[in-house]
């Protein structure tokens, strides 16, 4: 990939313009759906990329040998208030209160931890089977009937069952309420870029929130 860079600004007439990676990385964590998004994986790919940037003397590319690569990992912390996907808030090398996700030497000086410290990945294979979307535990009961009254208010068949007297109207308890509209939004308007994210207030489960009465709208991966 530099390389092609090197190539295209050289048939410009720009061969000796510096060239830096201005951000690569590897989530260490993500949604259900967003497979390999892992610690072990993570820490895999940095440690190797800071073990090859730091070699000395420098490796370069095939087009420029032995010329160092300045490189900027993305990213330093987990950014936990983004917006999006679960992989978008998962990038960092530290927690957003500065505990550290895994072991990292960016001077590539000591040893490579042994892999068998880290967590045993669950994700590298694509999941099979239903998702739900649910509330998070603990979550502003105010800002759970706001995105409620969002999802609710997007599409008269997304909260229909929810009705007085409809099959998932009891119990009576604005968490189940809430789960029930993020499910059915999600599952409605997935397709259309949705997320079970909800600003923080919904997260994805494989463990079906309904009962003998009540079926949750699911997403099938």
């Amino acid at each position: 990939m530099l390389d092609s860079v090197i190539f295209a600004m050289t048939k410009l007439g720009y061969s000796n313009v510096p060239l830096a990676i201005s951000e690569t990385g590897w989530p260490n964590s993500g949604d259900i759906d967003e497979t390999g998004a892992n610690i072990l994986n993570a820490a895999t790919y940095n440690r190797n990329l800071i073990k090859k940037m730091t070699a000395n003397p420098p490796l370069g590319t095939p087009a420029r040998p032995g010329s160092p690569i300045p490189t900027f990992l993305f990213s330093l912390f987990n950014e936990n208030q983004k917006p999006g996907s679960g992989t978008e808030r998962h990038w960092g090398i530290l927690n957003p209160d500065g505990t550290q996700i895994y072991e990292i030497d960016f001077s590539g000086t000591r040893p490579v931890p042994s892999p068998g410290s880290l967590p045993k990945p669950s994700n590298n294979v694509p999941f099979k089977g239903n998702v739900w979307c649910v509330a998070v535990e603990g979550a502003s009961e105010a800002e759970l009937q706001q995105a409620l009254n969002f999802a609710c208010g997007q599409s008269n068949a997304t909260c229909a069952a929810l009705a007085p007297g409809r099959e998932c109207y009891a119990p009576v308890s604005l968490t189940w309420h809430a789960s029930y509209a993020f499910s059915s939004y999600w599952a409605q308007f997935r397709n259309q870029s949705s997320r079970c994210y909800f600003n923080g207030l919904a997260r994805e489960t494989t463990t079906n929130p309904g009962n003998e009465h009540c079926t949750f709208p699911s997403v099938t991966l």
